[in-house]
Formats: C-alpha cells, sequence, structure tokens
C-alpha cells in the first residue's frame, strides 16, 4: 500500500477495493483518524493487525483478500449467517478469497447435490410460477444458506447506513407482473454483490436474472431522475456493461428479466454484479449499486420436480431463417420424435409457460401461406403469435425429408447442440405429435441482412453505427465458431441472407446446415447449395476446406454491408457489375472508401471504414487461405485492439 496515505492525518474515508494491492496493513496507518476504511478485493496478506477494531471508528471492509490465523465459527446461528470472526462488529473479514473454496468442498463432500437452484434475493421464501424460491432477508455482509446450496457476499458502503442496516434489501410495491412475488423484494449493495452456487453438476446453466427498479423510482423526492449502472458478471467474465435496469425494463416499477448462459466447472457457479461508479451518486436516497429480485438456475431444458421446465427465456422474437437439414434432423433424432404423443400435450415450456401443438398449430393458422415467413431444404418456416406475447418461428419438417436424411443424424448432433453465442441464432425447443415434426426457434423480427440492406420495400435504416457493430458482431460468432469449442467449426454457408437481425439490429448467424468438424473424415461434401459469390476460391480448386473459407465469406459479406450492394448486381446492359472486382480495382488505386454506400453521405466514420475496408480485402484474399486473418484477429482489430499491420506481421495460420 502507498506509504504516503500515513501522511494524510485528516483522512477520515478511505477506499482503495479492486485495486489488487500486495502485502500486509502498514502499522503507519493506525495513526489516521479513519471513519471507515474497505479495503476488499485485493491481495493482502499476513495476520490482521490488532490495532484495527480501535482506529476504524465506524465500519472497515477487509473481504477476499488472504490473511491468515483468521478464526471463525463456520457454525450458524438462527439466522443461518456463518457467525462473524472474533473481533470487533465493525470489521468485516468474511469471506477470505479461499473461503469459498473452503465451504464449497464441506458442503458438497466432492459431490454433485443441486440440479437448480431459486433465491428470491431480499425476500421470503415465495413460490412463483409454481416454483419454490429460497428466501434470502439476512443483512449481514456474509451469508450461507441453511441448506448450503447457495451464498452472497457484499461489499462496499452506502455513506449513511449502519453495517446491518435494512437497506440492503429493500421491500417493494407496484411493479407491474402478474405474479409480483419475487419482485416484492430486491437485494441491493453499495458497490458489489456477489452469488455463489454450490454443488451444481458440472456443465451447461441458463442464469435467469430477475429485476425491477423500485428506488429510483418516486417523483416526489427526484429520485426517479436516477440511473442505476452496474455490470454483471458469470464466472469471472463480464456479460453486462452497464446495465441499466430502467432503460431495459422500459420504466420504473417493471419487472424484467435477463437470461444469460453458464458454464459450471468443479461444482461452482459465481455470479457477480458490480458498480463501476457509474449512474446517479446523489440521487436520494443515494442507494447506488446493483439490484436484483430473484435468480433462477437451472440446465437447459430440465424438467423439475414440479413438471415445470427449466426457465429459458425467449429472449427475442424467433427466427424465420432456414437452419440446416443435418442440425434440423439431428435434433428430432436426440429428442425421440416417434410420433406417438397427442397433440393435446404440451409441446414446449418457456417462460414459465406451457403450449401444446394444437396451440402452435393455431397460432400459424393450421400451418397458412399467411403465416410463412421463409422456406428452406427441408421444411417451411411459419410465424407463431402465442399467449403472452411470446412470438415463435416454427419450422415444420418433411416427413420425407426426415427419413431421407436419417442416417447422417449421429455424427453432429452432440457438438451442435452445445453451440450458445449472442451471435448466434439460438433453438428453443422441438416436437413431433399427431404426424407434425417441428422445430421452435426464437424470432426475428428485423428479418434477414440481406433484407435490410437490398430488398426495396425494407423500412430498416441500418446507419454507419449499427452496420459497423454488424460486422464486428458476425466476427464474433464467427470466432466462437472457429476458436472457442473444442473442435473448429466451420460454418460454410456465410451469407447476407443467414445473419438476421434481432430488434436491436444485433447480428445472428444462422444455417447451420453445411457445419462440418475439422475432425470429420467426410469434411465439407455438400457445398453445392451456397451462392457462388460467397464461395472461397479454393473450393473450386478441390484443396482442403478450412475456417479460412468462413473468413473469405465474411469478407464478402462485409463488403456488401459497407457497400449497400449485393455482391454481383445486373447492369442495365444486361452485363454484370461484381463487388470483389470493383474493391480489388479501388483498393490498388488508393480509393478504397469510394466503395461506401452513397446513402451514408458524409455520414460515416472515414478511420472505422478504411478498417473495415481494409480488414475485408485481407479476408478475400485468393491466393491463399493462410493469407487470410484469423476471425479473433478480426476481432481485435475491429475492437481496436490490434492494428492491421500488427496483425499481416504475425503467422495467420
Amino acid at each position: 500500500m502507498p506509504q504516503y496515505i500515513g501522511n494524510w492525518s485528516s483522512l477520515i474515508y478511505l477506499d482503495l477495493s479492486f485495486n489488487n494491492l500486495h502485502g500486509q496493513i502498514p502499522d503507519y496507518m493506525k495513526n489516521l483518524s479513519l471513519n471507515k476504511m474497505f479495503l476488499t478485493r485485493n491481495m493482502l496478506d499476513g495476520v490482521l493487525p490488532s490495532w484495527i477494531h480501535h482506529s476504524i471508528q465506524s465500519k472497515a471492509d477487509l473481504s477476499y483478500n488472504n490473511f491468515t490465523k483468521i478464526k471463525f465459527d463456520k457454525r450458524r446461528n438462527q439466522n443461518s449467517s456463518i457467525n462473524r470472526p472474533q473481533i470487533y462488529n465493525n470489521v468485516n473479514i468474511i469471506p477470505q478469497r479461499n473461503d469459498i473454496l473452503e465451504i464449497k468442498n464441506i458442503s458438497c463432500k466432492g459431490k454433485s447435490k443441486n440440479d437448480y437452484l431459486f433465491i428470491n434475493c431480499g425476500g421470503q421464501q415465495a413460490r412463483y410460477n409454481g416454483i419454490l424460491y429460497d428466501g434470502d432477508t439476512v443483512t449481514s455482509n456474509f451469508y450461507l444458506s441453511p441448506n448450503e446450496k447457495w451464498a452472497y457476499a457484499c461489499s462496499g458502503d452506502f455513506i449513511s447506513t449502519t453495517p446491518y442496516s435494512t437497506d440492503f434489501f429493500r421491500n417493494v410495491s407496484g411493479v407491474s407482473t402478474l405474479e409480483t412475488s419475487v419482485y416484492d423484494t430486491a437485494r441491493l449493495c453499495p458497490l458489489s454483490l456477489t452469488y455463489y452456487g454450490f454443488c451444481l453438476p458440472d456443465g451447461n446453466y441458463t442464469v435467469k436474472l430477475h429485476f425491477a427498479e423500485t428506488i429510483y423510482a418516486r417523483d416526489a423526492d427526484y429520485s426517479s431522475l436516477g440511473q442505476r449502472v452496474f455490470d454483471v458478471y458469470i464466472q469471472g467474465e463480464r456479460r453486462l456493461k452497464d446495465f441499466n435496469i430502467k432503460e431495459e425494463a422500459g420504466g420504473p416499477y417493471k419487472a424484467f428479466t435477463k437470461e444469460l448462459w453458464a458454464i459450471v466447472k468443479d461444482n461452482l457457479l459465481e455470479i457477480h454484479f458490480y458498480w463501476a461508479g457509474k449512474g446517479s451518486l446523489y440521487n436520494p436516497p443515494a442507494l447506488n449499486g446493483p439490484l436484483v429480485s430473484a435468480i433462477d438456475i437451472a440446465p437447459p431444458n430440465f424438467k423439475f420436480p414440479d413438471g415445470k421446465l427449466s426457465t429459458g427465456q425467449i429472449a427475442g422474437i424467433v427466427v424465420g431463417c432456414t437452419l440446416a437439414p443435418l442440425l434440423l434432423l439431428a435434433l428430432m433424432w436426440k429428442m425421440g420424435w416417434l410420433g406417438k404423443r397427442e397433440s393435446d400435450e404440451i409441446c414446449i415450456e418457456v417462460q414459465e409457460r406451457s403450449f401444446t401443438l394444437t396451440q402452435i398449430i393455431a397460432a400459424t393458422r393450421n400451418f397458412s401461406r399467411q403465416t410463412e415467413i421463409g422456406k428452406g431444404h427441408i421444411g417451411i418456416v411459419y410465424k407463431a403469435g402465442m399467449p403472452f406475447n411470446v412470438t415463435f418461428a416454427v419450422k415444420k419438417i418433411s416427413p420425407q425429408k426426415k427419413q431421407q436424411e436419417k442416417d447422417k443424424i449421429q455424427r453432429e448432433i452432440f457438438n451442435l447442440l452445445s453451440l450458445r453465442h449472442e451471435n448466434l441464432v439460438q433453438l428453443l425447443g422441438s416436437c413431433s405429435r399427431k404426424g407434425h415434426h417441428i422445430l421452435i426457434y426464437e424470432y426475428m423480427e428485423n428479418g434477414s441482412l440481406h433484407q435490410a440492406l437490398f430488398e426495396p420495400d425494407s423500412t430498416i435504416e441500418l446507419d454507419w453505427k449499427a452496420r459497423y457493430d454488424i460486422c464486428l458482431g458476425i466476427a464474433k460468432g464467427l470466432k466462437y465458431l472457429h476458436e472457442d469449442k473444442r473442435f473448429e467449426i466451420v460454418h460454410g454457408n456465410i451469407t447476407a441472407r443467414n445473419i438476421l437481425l434481432d430488434k436491436n439490429h444485433t447480428p445472428k448467424i444462422s444455417d447451420f446446415g453445411l457445419a462440418r468438424f475439422r475432425d470429420d473424415e467426410d469434411a465439407f461434401t455438400t457445398i453445392k447449395t451456397r451462392e457462388r459469390l460467397y464461395v472461397a476460391p479454393e473450393y473450386f480448386l478441390g484443396k482442403a476446406i478450412t475456417v479460412k473459407a468462413d473468413v473469405y465469406s465474411f469478407g464478402v459479406v462485409a463488403l456488401e454491408i459497407v457497400s449497400g450492394r449485393t455482391s454481383m448486381e445486373q447492369r442495365p446492359n444486361q452485363e454484370y457489375d461484381v463487388l470483389l472486382d470493383t474493391a480489388y480495382v479501388l483498393y490498388a488505386k488508393g480509393k478504397i472508401l469510394n466503395l461506401v454506400d452513397e446513402k451514408l453521405s458524409s455520414s460515416y466514420d472515414r478511420k472505422q471504414a478504411l478498417i473495415l475496408l481494409d480488414i475485408a480485402i485481407m479476408c478475400i484474399n485468393s491466393q491463399s487461405p493462410s493469407l487470410r486473418p484469423k476471425m479473433s484477429d478480426v476481432v481485435s482489430v475491429l475492437s481496436f485492439e490490434k492494428t492491421i499491420e500488427q496483425i499481416s506481421s504475425a503467422d495467420t495460420h
């Protein structure tokens, strides 16, 4: 810790949390007149100084460090809270960094006990949508639940509150929802709030977070002008940045849920809410910091003991996109679609709501052409507007196609089902009843990128920022397929038609029908159905197809996005303009910016445009696939973490 702090004799409030400080707390600090001291989430060690209790007048938070010789009783008191160390109540040291693992080991004893967790943050035990939520009403900085399934840790200071103030959980009224039990209360922490799930089997989980802004909400004290902004981390990775409950929900007193995903390793899940100093500081009642009403944790499509499925959310609206034959049919094989159940049995459960095949068929008007939104190789896609403001995209699979492709399924099913990323289209469920075989997807209300850019009746206007963000999102999705999985996955069908846009214009890669894994012996044999101008040259030369073929296709799509032109356009004289040829000519002349869509006029970022066009030219390199960049390098350049010169000089294999 900086030695000069010892000279600040008038210092009364010190907060050096989250600074990776090492070493021991120096003795010179005992001469300060500190009222409050916060050193949480550092790497401090050694024996806790004996002068701490009388030198800090009001409160000290020393949690999440590595102090030794701290003795505390892990037996729980009547509130099921871990007893505080035998020091003084004004000093909080629980938990230390090793405590969470120690608690997990003691609670789990090497076994996976809990398939799911439901926590009513800041409230009593409650039943919501048929699910029983654990109560969470203790006001201490750290709490281990009586069943040892979960714990929370809270740090920071509201300035005006005592260490055990009920400000840390808030009673609420007026939240707009059909059932308000989990929104009646919320847990609030000044700086950092972390929930731990213990003894969960390793694997993939859906994490559903319930929110409602009920503090910065009143006009009488002007608190409605306040903004609560915080970040959300899962397993140490930031998943939500500058998250604002009121903005997401559309105002105060409105229930809102956010669904994320997590991978549990070593039977431990960590969800961390962190206030980074943004938003409002002094609006009455000055209770800034992260706030959450309830937490759901469950495996995808898990069936609960009370008959409910896991709380898989439909985050957007559903996809009118044709997903690939092999994946779709593989799912039918995996799900055991035998066509033996009645149509009035539950077909799918999402957002705690159950839907039967009869309801889905009715929503598509008996698969009417009026609700048809797309056609694919193995079926037709319909829009299905369901009760409770839920919308699906439903693909009806041809039974004949199912038989024809049945022998191709097993090779891809297990790997394809594991794909999950914010820039990939999400499958929600499947159903087979009375001879109907359907797949159900999230619905993308803005359709495909091709529709937005090129169809004359499109009402979607993509400004420069939207176009740049779409390119970056596609790159991130491909990076996930190529580099973030156990297998390198070749998508094989990257076109503007297979990029879908959600309501926020977030790009979602769809149509995995031609995907192959590089260690599959039969690599890439069905590429003939693709639009030829997106195809990398090595295909026509009979060379091996790798992830660099997707890089080439990305370059073509990026040029289309920047120019607002299709890869091939017919002139009035029946001749054709090929976009790649035009790009090469302009690049050679040093006039590549002439390719930017005229609709954007001068309202685009020249620096970003140059970077994006230069990276697109690198991607469509036809001399050798090895000269094309990796998608991780593309993401780094578009995120301004690397320069084109840096990735050009690196090994691109």
